[in-house]
């Protein structure tokens, strides 16, 4: 997939960047404040304890770094089919405006590489990972967001929908793939729920596939813009899935424990913002901002990209929600079981 960029998008996209660096910062001070007054740092910073049981998450991630690094300093084009000549002009520009990643599609392929290290430690921490916020509605969401995207790379062309650059081609492919069975795995419990919230988990389905035809891109060939509609329809999917990734942590309270769901706390805002950056940036056109040539019905960019950034936020404040659950605990010292099953919501 050719990702097009352009530099008056630029100042925009600074601004937008700059309002989510400062709601990080102001997570960072009240994580620190939250660490002074408890005597230690809540979450994933626990010290150096925390960091060795995370010992397996962390190999991960640097492996992942060590191949995205390796492919992105190669500087080689990696995709399914070859830049044809009449655009190599415009796969300069686009190495020129990306000297270190070469395209924005390099974005999704470390977005793919992260989901993969955490998807690993949900099998990996089975026991952990099955009273996570992440299993279940989150998990069921994510695996019909992956099958989507699986499906759209299998009927798409070479040159449609699949990443360019050095992260793209069989390995995005590859990475896609093995996502959707480790999720489906992490999604195994999800009939189990009960027939209310099953329903909302229907009717949450049925509302992004309306939304995804009434707003999609025109990317594909003509006739073929069904392809179109997975592209939408997977990242609508992910966002219910941030949603009821909030809702989940909030209802679970101080259930909420565990290695894996650390390690999901602090991953998924981290993946998150990867997607978010490429729609945001990916387009020759400033944030939120239609780019009529590349609009196959209604306004697929401003909703595709506002539901990004709440995605994101979803996240953080789901960080935000899990800290303060395990701080009540560390602060209150519970020994109660009636007091574990309080839910976060009552009492924030």
């Amino acid at each position: 997939m050719d990702a097009i960029s352009s530099t008056p998008s630029v100042i925009s996209t600074h601004k937008l960047s700059g309002n989510l660096a400062l709601l990080a910062l102001a997570l960072s001070v009240w994580l620190l404040e939250r660490r002074t007054r408890l005597g230690g740092l809540p979450l994933v910073y626990g010290g150096l304890g925390q960091l060795r049981s995370l010992a397996p998450e962390l190999a991960g991630l640097a492996a992942c770094g060590m191949i995205a690094g390796s492919l992105i300093y190669r500087k080689e084009h990696n995709g399914l089919s070859p830049i044809p000549a009449e655009d190599q002009k415009l796969w300069q520009d686009i190495n020129t405006e990306w000297p270190i990643l070469m395209t924005a599609d390099s974005l999704l392929g470390l977005q793919a590489m992260l989901r993969m290290v955490l998807l690993s430690s949900a099998v990996l921490r089975s026991t952990d990972s099955s009273a996570s916020p992440f299993t279940n509605e989150p998990a069921l969401f994510f695996f019909l967001a992956a099958a989507c995207r699986v499906t759209l790379l299998a009927v798409s062309p070479p040159d449609v929908y699949h990443l360019d650059g050095p992260l793209g081609g069989a390995l995005n492919l590859a990475l896609e793939v093995l996502a959707v069975p480790l999720l489906a795995f992490a999604s195994r419990h999800v009939l189990a729920v009960g027939l209310r919230r099953l329903s909302l988990c229907f009717a949450g389905i049925l509302a992004a596939f309306f939304l995804s035809t009434c707003n999609r891109l025109a990317l594909a060939d003509p006739g073929a813009e069904q392809l179109d509609v997975l592209f939408s329809l997977a990242k609508l999917l992910e966002s219910l899935a941030a949603l009821a990734f909030l809702a989940r942590t909030c209802s679970l309270g101080r259930r909420s424990s565990g290695r894996f769901t650390s390690f999901a706390h602090a991953l998924l805002p981290v993946q998150q913002c990867l997607g978010t950056y490429f729609m945001l940036t990916a387009w020759g056109a400033a944030p939120l901002q239609e780019v009529p040539e590349l609009v196959g019905a209604g306004s697929p960019f401003a909703l595709l990209q506002t539901t990004g950034i709440a995605e994101a936020g979803l996240y953080l404040l789901s960080l935000v929600a899990f800290v303060a659950s395990r701080s009540a605990v560390k602060e209150q010292g519970l020994v109660s079981s009636e007091d574990i099953r309080q839910p976060l919501y009552i009492e924030v």
